[in-house]
This record gives C-alpha cells, structure tokens and sequence, in this order.
C-alpha cells in the first residue's frame, strides 16, 4: 500500500479536459518557457552584437582602404592624364607659350597632391607600386623633360625636342599603367569586402530569422502554457469556491446542532434540577442529600455550559447583538469591580483595583461586563489564595485598556496561542476540578470582537498571566471628567 501510495504521489498532473491523457505540469512547462525565451533574448542579443561587429568591421575594411585604394589609384591615373594633355599641347604648338607652361606646371602640382595622398594610405600590397617609386619616377620625369621646355625655347632644335617629348610620354605611359594596377587592385579588394559584407549580412539575416524563429516557439510554448495555467487556476477556484460552499454548509450545520442540542438540554436540566430541589426540601437523610447536592452543582455546570454553547451558536449563526450605549466609564467599572470582588473572595482570592479610565463610552454594558467577569473569574482560579488578581482600566489615545492579572502558575508558550479556542485548556486535569469548560475565554474573545475591540494574553510559566481588553473610543464618544481620578483601592 505504501508502494502505490508513493507512486501515486508522482504521477503527472492530469489536466480535466485531457480526458486521462498524461499532460506536463503547466507550471513547469510556463517556467521552461519563459526560461527559453530569456535565453533566446540573450542570444539574439549576442549574435546581434557579434554580426553588428563583423558587419561594421567588413564595411570599415572596404571603405577605409580598400575603397581609397581604388579612388588614389584613379586619381593618379586622370593626374597623369592630365599632365599627358598639357605636355602634348606644349609640343603641337609651335612654341612652348608661357601659359601653356603654367599649365603644365599645375597638373603636375596635382600629381604631387595626389601621391602624397596615396602614400598616406600606407600600401600593404607587396605586387603594387610603392608611393616613394611612383614619387621617383615622377620627379625623374620632370626633371627630365622640364628643362627641355627652357632649352627648346632657347635653341629651337626641334630634334631634341621630339626626343624629349617621346621620353616623357613613355614615362608618362608607364606611371599611368602604375596608376591603373592600383586602380585595378584597388577596384578587385573592394569588391572582396563588399561580397564580405554581403555574405556577413546575409548570414546575420538568416541567423536572426532562426532565433527569431526560436523566439516564436517560445512565445507559443509561453502561450499556450499560459493558458494551461489559467485554466488551471479556474479549475482551482471552483474546487475552492465548491469547498467554501461545503465548509460553509458545514459550518451552519455544526451551528445549527449545536443550538438544537442546547434547546434539547435545557428541558432535562430544569426538569432535574427541579427534582434535585424538592427532593432536597423533603429528604432528611444528610447522605441522600448530599448526593441530591451534587446534582444541584453538576446541573448548574451544565446549565452555564448549555448557556455558553447557545451563545456561541448564535453568535456564529450572525452577528452578536449588542444592546449599545453610552455608558459612564467610572460608574460602570465602580459596577464591575464590586461583581468581581465578589467573585474573587467566591474563589478564595482578593482582587485589587486601580481604575483611572473616565468619560463616556459606546458599549453594551451587560455583554462587556460578561467578558471582564469571565477573565477575572479565570484568573481567580488560577490564583487561589496565594496572591491577588488586579483589575486596572485606563483610557489613552482613544483607547478603553481593561486588564486583569495574576501571579498564578502562568501559561506555557506552546498553549498561549491556543487558549482562545473552544473547549481548549492547557490543564485540562485541572481545569475540570475547578470547573472549567474551555468556553468562557472564547466567549470573551467574541464579545470583545463584536465591539470592534481586541483581546490578547501574555504570560510565562511561574510568573503568573495578564488578560488585556483594547477597546477604540473615538474622541467624540468620550468625555474626560473633570474631577480627579479616584485612588487606587483593595478590596480584602
């Protein structure tokens, strides 16, 4: 039997509309959901990251140099150009003019401009043409074919010129054939990094597409477990919903038994106390009536436990009436401590009083002063007639505080809490030779409750047990006397 007991215990949960299928546990399958989905996040997060680098990098690549080296590459190649054009002019004219010259002289400037701007690039191709040789090459063509200019100018000699114009453009040919290797290489790198580029962004694309995929399947799980997951609350709330109603039911039938049982005892205890009565009236044989006594006592026990359990039924049923009114604290309490000293010389104890409470309050007298005689009856007992009980009341920040104390054998922690439970006593050996029932606590706690108030108890073993009543008194339902607070007294 333990076997099946266990293993009943870890079977799955079985869902009600599964129709006995074996389903995951939803709470499990949500937090395994949302779990994948904060994994999934970090993961496009890091991909992302990492394909926005490649992608960024890639691109820097193409456009930093590999771009630059196809742009300088063309642009020293028009410079050359440029320069072929102005010398060509210089030797179809008939002379070398003076402006002519000047050209020749400004795109050969721009040459310059644009190697120096290529040797800022800093080549990292082994098979291309350095800046400082394509800056040699142009110097030795200048200095080659300037100084032609000047001495065709001077002596005219036509053949010396022709041969100093097919040197320079042969020079000339081979820079702009420089110039278009590096334009070539340049244009080749380029479309190296920009297919990278492409394929980085294409694979970044389809790995996002994935994750974004996963993402999706994540967010169905997370869905649909959801939604497993308030079905299941609903099923949970109609089971609770369906369990209040029988505990409810319960409840009113307890209520209801318990009332229907008091009114049944009723009758038979007033029928035998009556009896005990006459029998007592007429009996002369002292042992018949001693036992004829004994019914009197039990049948007053169970008349005041009858008494108590309608009360409580009643007060479960609906709300405890309360006969409310405005009550002067100090008349009332004067009241109560005359009861209660009576009470406690009843229980062979002597009870102390220090009531400074005044003013005006909003209670059901009769009812109020039935939960302070309960808690000086109970510390009466307990106390006997080794020390005092004290009764003190006092009013402060709108607060009525009634206590009782007394130096009896004090409650053990383990039980304090309970003590306010029906038919709960932590002596319970005791609590029946003194006549104990376990409902008077109880009953004080409900009437004090009924009143909007608190009641709690504090107390250690051997150091006796203190009984607080707190009662709110709006300010405006009570009025500071005027006269001086009566002393302390002790009744003996």
């Amino acid at each position: 039997m333990r076997k099946a007991k266990d293993n009943k215990r870890k079977d799955p949960v079985y869902g009600p509309a599964s129709g006995g299928a074996q389903v995951p546990n939803p709470w499990r399958t949500t937090l395994g959901a949302v779990i994948g989905m904060i994994v999934a996040i970090i993961i496009v997060g890091i991909v992302g990251l990492w394909l926005n680098s490649n992608i960024t990098r890639a691109a820097d690549e193409a456009l930093t140099y590999d771009v630059e080296l196809e742009d300088h590459g063309d642009d020293m190649r028009v410079a050359v150009l440029e320069v072929r054009h102005h010398q060509r002019n210089l030797y179809f004219g008939e002379s070398p003019t003076r402006a002519g010259t000047a050209n020749f002289e400004n795109a050969f400037l721009l040459l310059e401009e644009e190697v120096n701007e290529y040797d800022e690039l800093e080549v990292r191709e082994d098979n291309l043409t350095k800046p400082e040789e394509f800056r040699e090459m142009s110097e030795t063509y200048y200095d080659e074919y300037r100084p032609a200019i000047g001495e065709f100018e001077r002596t005219g000699d036509r053949s010396a010129w022709d041969e100093a114009n097919d040197i320079g453009l042969a020079r000339l040919d081979q820079m702009q054939e420089m110039a278009g290797d590096i334009d070539d290489v340049g244009e080749e790198l380029s479309e190296v990094s920009l297919t990278r580029v492409n394929d980085v962004s294409r694979t970044g694309s389809v790995v996002l597409a994935i994750v974004i995929a996963g993402l999706v399947v994540a967010g169905g799980i997370l869905a649909y477990s959801t939604i497993r997951v308030v079905n299941e609350l609903r099923r949970l709330n109609v089971e609770q919903e369906l369990a209040a109603r029988k505990l409810a039911e319960a409840s009113k039938a307890k209520t209801d038994f318990l009332a229907d049982v008091s009114h049944e005892l009723r009758t038979p205890l007033t029928v035998m106390r009556g009896n005990a009565e006459i029998g007592m009236h007429f009996e002369t044989d002292s042992s018949q009536k001693e036992m004829l006594a004994e019914i009197l006592s039990e049948s007053d026990k169970m008349t005041k436990m009858v008494e108590d359990l309608l009360f409580l039924a009643r007060s479960d049923s609906s709300s405890l009436p309360l006969d409310r009114g405005a009550v002067s604290v100090a008349a009332f309490l004067s009241t109560i401590a005359e009861r209660a000293d009576t009470l406690a010389r009843e229980r062979g104890s002597e009870l102390k009083t220090n009531l400074s409470a005044q003013g005006i309050v909003d209670l059901d007298h009769a009812r109020f002063e039935q939960a302070v005689m309960i808690l000086v009856d109970n510390a009466a007992k307990y106390a006997g007639q080794r020390d005092p009980v004290s009764l003190s009341a006092s009013i402060s920040g709108g607060t009525l505080v009634v206590e009782v104390a007394d130096k009896g054998p004090g409650i053990p922690e383990r039980d304090l809490a309970h003590i306010f439970e029906r038919f709960y006593r932590v002596d319970k050996t005791r609590s029946r030779k003194l006549g104990g029932s376990g409902l008077g606590l109880p009953i004080a706690k409900t009437i004090i409750e009924a009143h909007g108030g608190s009641i709690e108890a504090k107390s250690k073993p051997g150091e006796g047990t203190n009984m607080s009543i707190k009662l709110p008194v709006p300010e405006k339902e009570y009025l500071v006397a005027k006269d001086k607070t009566p002393p302390s007294k002790t009744r003996a």
